[in-house]
């Protein structure tokens, strides 16, 4: 069982609206709704490949209360804190003549002292049947950055393993704590390690010290490029196939879900699970929305995937 946590979940609206022009009237070709955040969409990839998981977090409002709806009817458990501010709604143009995606996005709720309380008696109920907890996206608004550090702390004291997929200072402070495993992108890292991370050989030593500090997994997002992952065993770089991109949102969920899930349930050593990682990265982009992946399109990009030693 994998326990996802998303502090600040989000529905998440995408209008498709082709040749976007700045006008008064612009007419609407598409438009989809998910319940999304980092989180929600790792439970959502790891749901499909076949992996149990539950959503945790804080929801609010009648976003919150679509987002709770939707999810039931995904078949997606979940567990969430019920808090008086509503649950943020993020919005995305898409304009496939001219390729742009634009990402706006809420600040989301601010969290009251008792709504904290309430989350850390739930989530210390649901570490009793966890393997693995995933920690993943921005902090809403009244926690200390501090947070992601303080569940790490009390998942190692249950014996379960955490990964930890945030930016700026909730990773910094995170990393302290030694999670079982991270994963940022390139700019993430830069930003929480306070160096440059331009170059291949510039992660991959990044990946070193941070694997020699006690975190067992590290994995870098690099986009269209792939991933670079390490463990104090070795490195490798991830290649996928090009292919005809759909849609960008929550491809680096897609490939924490499927890391996860290679890791708990397929028992890949970590090289072939990085590879079926960045394939379930992959296999989101080919579809509309975040973490709807199909399993055997993950298994037949797996296979095209270059696994690189570094």
């Amino acid at each position: 069982m994998v326990v996802a946590v998303t502090l600040n979940p989000a529905v998440d609206k995408t209008v498709v609206v082709p040749d976007f022009r700045w006008t008064r009237v612009v007419r609407v070709a598409e438009t989809f709704v998910y319940p999304s955040g980092k989180g929600v969409n790792v439970a959502r990839v790891l749901r499909r490949l076949g992996t149990p998981a539950v959503c945790l977090g804080f929801v609010g409002g009648m976003t919150g209360e679509w987002l709770q709806a939707a999810l039931n009817a995904e078949s997606i458990p979940h567990d969430f804190t019920a808090i008086t501010q509503p649950t943020r709604l993020n919005l995305t143009l898409r304009d496939p003549v001219q390729g742009l995606e634009c990402h706006l996005v809420e600040s989301g709720p601010a969290i009251a002292a008792d709504e904290w309380d309430a989350f850390r008696s739930t989530f210390m109920r649901h570490l009793r049947n966890a393997h693995w907890v995933a920690l993943c996206g921005s902090l809403p608004l009244g926690l200390p950055e501090d947070t992601y550090a303080q569940l790490i702390a009390l998942a190692r004291q249950h014996g379960v393993s955490v990964a930890l997929d945030t930016s700026g200072n909730p990773l910094r402070l995170g990393l302290t704590a030694a999670p079982t495993l991270i994963k940022p992108n390139r700019s993430e890292l830069a930003e929480a390690l306070g160096k440059p991370m331009d170059t291949d050989e510039q992660i991959a030593q990044a990946i070193r010290c941070l694997t020699q500090k006690g975190i067992c997994y590290v994995v870098v997002s690099l986009g269209a490029a792939g991933a670079f992952g390490g463990t104090k065993d070795g490195i490798w770089k991830a290649v996928p196939p090009p292919v005809a991109v759909v849609n960008t949102v929550g491809s680096g969920d897609a490939l924490l879900g499927g890391l996860l899930h290679a890791l708990l349930t397929l028992r890949l050593p970590f090289e072939r699970a990085l590879a079926f990682a960045v394939a379930t990265g992959t296999a989101n982009v080919l579809v509309d929305g975040p973490g709807y992946v199909d399993a055997a399109t993950v298994q037949g990009l797996q296979a095209q995937v270059q696994l690189q030693r570094w």
